[in-house]
C-alpha cells in the first residue's frame, strides 16, 4: 500500500522505520514546521523530517488544510498513519485519503483522549498504560479502535521512559492493521465506555508544591520528566531546580514542606503528608547531579518554596 505519514517528535521514529522496513511504500512525510531549539535558537526541522530527509522521502511541513490536501494530492496514498504529529484535521482532509487516517495513540481508550496521555496516566498513578490504534474522525481521539496493546506500570517509570517502551509496543498492531487493511478483513470496534481527557501540560505542570502528599509529587516529578521538567524554587536565590528523580521515602522523620535534610541516599524533603527523597537534580546553570553532592553545597537554612 501507499502509505503517508504525519508524525513530529522522536517518539514517533520507530513507527516510521517500520513502515520503512515494510513490504508498503512511504510515498511521503507530514510534520511540523522547524522550529528554533537551544540556547541559540537555532531553527531546527523535527526528528521525523530529519529521518524522512535521510531516506530520500519526500517531506512536506503545511501550516493549513490546504497545503495537507496538496501533499495528498501529490503523493496519493491509501492511508496515512499518524504519531505525534500535532495537529487537528479538517474533514475535508480526512476524506481525502481512500482508506483513511489511522493514529497510533498511547494510551487504551477511551482513556485519556487528548495530547499528553502519558503524562496523564502517571499523574494520576495508573498502573497500566498502553496504545490504540485507530480510525482518525472528527472527534478528538473518539474514532473507531483496529487494535490496541497493555503496558503495565511499575511505578517507577518517568514519562519518557513509557513512551519510548509504547512507541516500540505499538509496532506489530500497527503492521497488523495495515495488512488487514490492504487485505479487506480489519473489523472495527467502537469505543466503550466514558472518556477521559488529558491536555497538553502547560510551564507550570512541572511545579512542585511542598504542601501536597509525598506520593503525589513522586508522580508528579515521573509525569513531567523530560518535558516540561518537574521543579523546585530555592529560598535564598530563587532559583529554580529541576528534580529528575524522587521516590517517596521510609525514613521516619518530621519534616516541614519544603524543608530540607540529608538522606541515606538522596537529600529528604518534607510535605504535606510524608517525605520525599529526591535522588537526582539539575540546577540551574550547572550539569545534572546526584541530590546529595548538591545538598552538601547548600548554605544552612535554606529549603525549597512551593
Amino acid at each position: 500500500m501507499r502509505v503517508m505519514f504525519a508524525g513530529s517528535p522522536r517518539v514517533a521514529l520507530p513507527a516510521l522505520s517500520a513502515l520503512h522496513a515494510s513490504r508498503h511504500d512511504v510515498v511521503g512525510v507530514l510534520t511540523r514546521q522547524p522550529r528554533p531549539t537551544g540556547r541559540r535558537r537555532v531553527l531546527t526541522p523535527t526528528a521525523v523530517h530529519m529521518q524522512a530527509t535521510d531516506w530520500d522521502i519526500p517531506v512536506a511541513t503545511p501550516t493549513t488544510t490546504a497545503e495537507i490536501l496538496a501533499a495528498v494530492e501529490s503523493w496519493r496514498p491509501d492511508i496515512c498513519v499518524v504519531v505525534a504529529y500535532g495537529r487537528l484535521l479538517a474533514a475535508d482532509a480526512i476524506a481525502a485519503v481512500p482508506h483513511g487516517w489511522w493514529n497510533v495513540h498511547f494510551s487504551l481508550l477511551p482513556r485519556w483522549r487528548g495530547a499528553a496521555p502519558v503524562q496523564q496516566a502517571l499523574l494520576a498513578g495508573d498502573e497500566v498504560s498502553g496504545v490504540t490504534i485507530f480510525r482518525i474522525d472528527e472527534g478528538l481521539d473518539t474514532g473507531d479502535i483496529a487494535a490496541s496493546a497493555e503496558l503495565p506500570l511499575g511505578g517507577g517509570e518517568t514519562a519518557g521512559e513509557v513512551l519510548d517502551a509504547l512507541s516500540q509496543l505499538a509496532i506489530t498492531p500497527l503492521l497488523e492493521t495495515i495488512e488487514q487493511i490492504d487485505t479487506g478483513s480489519l473489523v472495527l470496534q467502537a469505543q466503550q465506555g466514558e472518556g477521559t481527557h488529558a491536555g497538553k501540560p502547560g510551564p507550570e505542570f512541572g511545579q512542585l508544591d511542598w504542601s501536597q502528599p509525598a506520593l503525589d509529587l513522586s508522580r508528579r516529578i515521573r509525569a513531567a520528566t523530560p518535558e516540561p521538567g518537574a521543579y523546585a524554587t530555592r529560598s535564598d536565590t530563587g532559583q529554580r531546580v529541576l528534580v529528575t528523580e524522587g521516590r517517596v521515602a521510609s525514613d521516619v522523620i518530621q519534616l516541614a514542606p519544603g524543608e530540607l535534610s540529608a538522606g541515606e541516599a538522596g537529600v529528604l524533603v518534607g510535605t504535606g503528608n510524608g517525605v520525599l527523597e529526591v535522588m537526582m537534580v539539575h540546577p540551574a546553570g550547572k550539569r545534572a547531579m546526584p541530590a546529595a553532592d548538591w545538598y552538601r553545597g547548600l548554605p544552612a537554612g535554606v529549603h525549597l518554596r512551593a
